[in-house]
C-alpha cells in the first residue's frame, strides 16, 4: 500500500492501522505545529456500488465524534475531502489499544481492568448525554494512553438520535460484543454500549470472551439460556459481587441491565472497593494502567500510626477529591481499600501516593496531607470540626447553571450531583470550584474548568 505525502493541509508520517472503513495515519499539523492521526474513507468503498452508504456514515462518523468533547474521548479537529475521498483528522493518542495489550497479557490486573472500563463508561454516558450511541465498544476501540488514560474511539457506526442512516433492521458491530439486541437487528440504546462494556470487563478479568461458542449461533443461545461463564471459576480474585454487576450488565434483556452507564459504574466501583482478597499485585506485564511508580510504604509502620477521629466519611471525601487529581476514578478504591487499615490520615495519604506515578505529584500528594493534619490540628484545639460547617455560599441560579454546563463538558451528567453536594461544603467560590476541580480527571481540564470562572 502507498502511503501518501500529505492529506489536505496534513504532512503524513506513517501508515498507523487500517479498519473496516478507512485507513489511519500519524501525521503532522504544520499551520499548529502538532501531531494527529487521519483516517481517510478506504478508496475501494469509495469505487464500489453503494459509495454514497459509505460516504454518508463517514460523515456520521465526523458528526457523532465532533459532538463529543470528553477526556475519555478521542477528539475530532478536523473534517476534509480530498480528490473525492473524505478524511477525518483526529488527535493523536500515544499509547497502543486495548486488543494489542490484551495480546501480549491474555488478561490484566484487577485494578487496571476496573481502571479502564470505569473511565470508559464515563466517555459513553457523556455520549449517551449527548444523543449518541457507539454500537461497536470493543478493545480495539478503546485506546490506552502512556499516562494511564483510557479513550474511546471509531464512532464510525454510531446511532446519533433523530438520525435516519442507523434504523432497526441494521446488524452493525463486532459479534463477540453485541448485545442480543443489536445481533438480530432491533433497535439499540444506551444499554447496548453497557453490554459491550460489560462484555470487554469479562474478557479483561478472564482472558476468554463471556459467551464463547462454536458459532455465533450457540453464542447467541449461550447470552439467551445459559448466561456467561461463571467468571469466579474463571479468576479467583472475581468476588460474588463483582461477578454479579458485570452479569447485570450482561443480561439478555435490556430491561434487566443497568437504567445506565453512569450507574453500571457506581456499582461496579462499588464491588470492586471490596475484593475477597486484596487486588492482585500482577506485575507480569511490562506496563500497567496504574503500576505504582515507587514501593508502598509498609502497612506495618503506618498502621501503628494513632488512629485520628476525624477520618470519617467527610475526610474521606475529601482525600479521595486530593487523589482523584492525579489518578482518576480509581481513586475511590483505593481510599476505601486503604481505609479499612490505616486510621491516622498523613498515613492514608502516605500509603495512597503509591497510585500516584509521577514523583513530584506524589511529593505534592504527601504535602497535602501533612498540611491536612496542621490545619484540622489547630481548628480541633479550637473545638472546631475539620471540614466546612458554614451556610452554603449564595450563588446566583444562572451562575450555577453556568458552572453546571462548564462542569458537565468534563464528567457528564453527575455534574449536576456532585454540584449540589459540594455547595454547602465550600467556603466560597473559589473554594468550590476548586472542589469541583479535582472530580476531573485530566490536568489540562481542571485548567480550563478553572479559568471557566472567568465568565461566572
Amino acid at each position: 500500500m502507498d502511503t501518501p505525502r500529505s492529506i489536505g493541509r496534513y504532512q503524513i508520517k506513517r501508515w498507523l492501522t487500517s479498519g473496516a472503513m478507512g485507513d489511519i495515519y500519524e501525521a503532522h499539523d504544520p499551520v499548529i505545529e502538532r501531531r494527529v492521526a487521519i483516517k481517510v474513507l478506504r478508496r475501494e468503498l469509495i469505487e464500489r456500488g453503494d459509495a454514497g452508504g459509505w460516504l454518508e456514515r463517514f460523515r456520521q462518523e465526523a458528526r457523532a465524534a465532533g459532538r463529543l468533547l470528553h477526556s475519555n474521548i478521542v477528539t475530532l479537529l478536523d473534517y476534509g475531502e480530498q480528490d473525492g475521498a473524505p478524511f477525518l483528522a483526529m488527535e493523536y493518542v500515544e499509547g497502543e489499544s486495548l486488543d494489542v495489550r490484551l495480546k501480549r497479557s491474555s488478561h490484566l490486573p484487577y485494578r487496571d481492568a476496573i481502571a479502564i472500563i470505569t473511565q470508559t463508561l464515563s466517555g459513553l454516558d457523556f455520549a449517551h448525554a449527548n444523543g449518541v450511541i457507539h454500537r461497536d465498544i470493543k478493545p480495539s476501540n478503546i485506546l490506552l494512553t502512556k499516562t494511564g488514560l483510557t479513550k474511546i474511539t471509531d464512532f464510525g457506526i454510531a446511532h446519533i438520535e433523530a438520525s435516519d442512516l442507523t434504523t432497526e433492521g441494521d446488524v452493525l458491530g463486532t459479534p463477540s460484543y453485541m448485545a442480543p439486541e443489536q445481533l438480530v437487528g432491533r433497535e439499540v440504546d444506551h444499554r447496548t454500549d453497557q453490554f459491550a462494556a460489560g462484555a470487554v470487563l469479562f474478557e479483561l478479568l478472564s482472558g476468554v470472551k463471556p459467551f464463547h461458542g462454536k458459532s455465533l449461533a450457540e453464542s447467541m443461545l449461550n447470552m439467551e439460556s445459559r448466561g456467561p461463564t461463571d467468571i469466579c471459576a474463571l479468576n479467583p480474585e472475581v468476588t460474588p459481587a463483582l461477578k454479579s454487576v458485570i452479569e447485570t450488565a450482561l443480561a439478555f434483556d435490556p430491561e434487566r441491565r443497568y437504567p445506565s452507564v453512569a450507574e453500571f459504574s457506581r456499582a461496579l466501583v462499588e464491588a470492586g472497593a471490596m475484593p475477597g482478597r486484596d487486588a492482585p499485585n500482577d506485575r507480569s506485564s511490562d506496563e500497567t494502567v496504574l503500576a505504582s511508580a515507587s514501593p508502598t510504604p509498609s502497612l506495618r509502620s503506618a498502621a501503628s500510626w494513632p488512629t485520628d477521629p476525624l477520618l470519617g466519611t467527610e475526610t474521606l471525601a475529601e482525600i479521595e477529591r486530593d487523589l482523584a487529581t492525579y489518578i482518576g476514578p480509581m481513586a475511590r478504591i483505593a481510599v476505601r481499600r486503604s481505609a479499612k487499615t490505616i486510621g491516622n490520615v498523613p498515613a492514608l495519604y502516605q500509603i495512597l501516593a503509591s497510585y500516584i506515578e509521577d514523583e513530584r505529584n506524589r511529593t505534592s500528594f504527601i504535602s497535602k496531607g501533612q498540611r491536612w493534619a496542621q490545619t484540622h490540628a489547630s481548628l480541633s484545639t479550637a473545638g472546631q470540626s475539620g471540614s466546612w460547617q458554614g451556610k452554603p455560599i449564595s450563588i446566583a441560579p444562572d451562575v450555577l447553571s453556568r458552572i453546571e454546563a462548564a462542569l458537565t463538558q468534563y464528567i457528564g451528567p453527575i455534574a449536576r450531583v456532585v454540584l449540589r453536594q459540594q455547595l454547602s461544603k465550600s467556603a466560597s467560590l473559589a473554594d468550590l470550584y476548586h472542589d469541583l476541580a479535582a472530580y476531573i480527571p485530566n490536568e489540562r481540564d481542571r485548567d480550563k474548568f478553572l479559568n471557566s470562572r472567568r465568565g461566572a
